[in-house]
């Protein structure tokens, strides 16, 4: 329930409208004078005040600049049967929401007061957003203990003091490139305004054209009306151009285009639109060899490369994968309310030799995976997917079989199952690479029988 103050010195509006509101299922406090109404504000919770400008004791300007300091959310709205346009311009400027004069209907006031409440209500689940974004999206999610993660963060702190030169992300596919994005915008002053992202690879030429630029009706045959384009939306925010290494070469000249003159067209308009957002772009491709073989170009490659990052892959970091797993069970613990403490010591090996060729996303994939389906106490090896157990144990030599692999017992001891069910997953790969993948053959070249065959298959995910 909503709680209205009505501060004015005449009885019979503050009681017109003490009725008028109740009916409405308001919570209403009246006062009659200025000071009344600020020790009201001071001692109890109010989100509303209708105040007059005259009042006994104190000014209503005043009244107004008083409580913009107790409680600057608190939304008030003047009345007067004295209105000046500069009292309505002082009062604005100080930061009333409206301003009505008197004689006023009940109708005008309700209505005004309804307005007023809702846009406060979204201004704060706004804010709320928006501050639960720089939280998910603070420079301390980018962890790691490399070298090359440290540089990283150094990096993005200072270019969000720095909010207008275009950046390029590189690094491999699952490497943090929109985390870094995103904490790029947070941090920074731009961080108010809208964070925009598109996948460059994903959308074909044609629609990549609309989305960032939008179109004004009769641009094309579905075109009914105007529409605000990627570009425009972004204005004052941050636009993400992810897999720019993809964009086709007309498309790559358009925004080559707009970042030197900071101005673009609708598809169909005459009109030229400013825009202030900032570009950041992101690709998985080794740009400056795009530019050598004409897939890139050059002129863009030395717009968008004003501050270069390089995210290298996982597994030219390994002293990540342990913080990092830390950091995901935490996360999980918290989502799917589990209580995961860690990951045994076998189990932590074979993590870090892994290659992790999904880099961080395989990861983070890998761990929400043994959290939802196996939710163990603590993650062992024997829940580890087995394309890791495999990679991560001695790869066989030519000419070696499965069996003959050299298996070395650490002091923390040996999972005898899960070396057991490894050595069979690679015995079954075998011998169906070795039958063109005839299940019948290799059932009985292993000396099982075909239901035997497909229940291990089954069981260790072989196709």
């Amino acid at each position: 329930m909503n709680r209205i103050l009505i501060i004015d010195d005449q009885k019979l509006i503050r009681n017109s409208l003490k009725v008028a509101l109740e009916k409405d299922d308001y919570q209403v406090r009246l006062a009659e004078t200025g000071a009344e109404g600020l020790d009201v504000i001071r001692n109890s919770s109010v989100d509303l005040v209708l105040l007059d400008i005259r009042l006994p004791d104190i000014n209503g300007i005043e009244v107004l600049k008083k409580i913009r300091e107790i409680d600057p959310e608190v939304i008030v709205i003047m009345m007067t049967g004295y209105g000046t346009v500069e009292n309505a311009v002082l009062a604005m400027k100080i930061g009333a929401f409206d301003y009505v004069n008197k004689p006023f209907k009940i109708k005008t006031i309700t209505t005004i007061l309804k307005l007023a409440l809702e846009t406060h209500k979204l201004k704060r689940e706004v804010d709320g957003f928006r501050d639960r974004n720089k939280m998910l999206y603070g420079t301390d999610k980018i962890i790691g203990q490399s070298k090359s993660t440290h540089e990283t963060l150094e990096m993005v702190k200072k270019i969000s003091q720095i909010d207008s030169s275009t950046v390029l992300i590189q690094g491999e596919s699952g490497t943090g490139k929109e985390l870094v994005a995103k904490a790029i915008h947070y941090n920074s002053s731009r961080s108010t305004g809208p964070f925009v992202e598109i996948n460059c690879s994903a959308i074909p030429y044609t629609l990549l054209e609309s989305e960032l630029f939008g179109y004004e009706p009769g641009a094309f045959t579905d075109a009914k009306k105007m529409k605000r384009g990627l570009m425009e939306q972004a204005n004052g925010g941050t636009l993400f151009l992810d897999e720019i290494g993809d964009m086709e070469l007309s498309m790559q000249a358009k925004i080559l285009n707009v970042l030197q003159e900071r101005k673009f067209r609708r598809l169909g308009g005459d009109k030229l639109i400013d825009t202030d957002a900032r570009i950041v772009a992101a690709t998985n491709h080794n740009i400056r060899e795009d530019v050598d073989k004409k897939k890139f170009r050059q002129d863009l490659f030395y717009r968008l490369n004003v501050i270069q990052i390089y995210l290298p892959p996982l597994r030219e970091r390994k002293e990540d994968i342990v913080p990092l797993t830390k950091s995901f069970i935490h996360e999980f613990n918290q989502s799917f309310k589990k209580t995961v403490r860690g990951v045994s010591q076998n189990a932590m090996d074979l993590l870090m030799n892994y290659s992790w060729q999904g880099n961080v996303r395989e990861l983070r994939n890998t761990i929400e995976r043994i959290m939802i389906i196996d939710n163990p106490e603590i993650i062992q090896s024997k829940h580890l997917p087995l394309e890791i157990i495999d990679e991560s144990g001695s790869a066989p030599r030519a000419g070696q079989k499965p069996f003959d692999l050299p298996i070395v017992m650490s002091e923390q001891g040996l999972d005898l199952k899960v070396v057991t069910e490894s050595v069979q997953a690679r015995l079954i790969k075998e011998a169906l690479q070795k039958t063109g993948g005839s299940k019948m053959k290799a059932a009985k070249m292993l000396n099982l029988d075909r239901f035997a065959l497909r229940y291990l298959m089954n069981k260790y995910h072989l196709s």
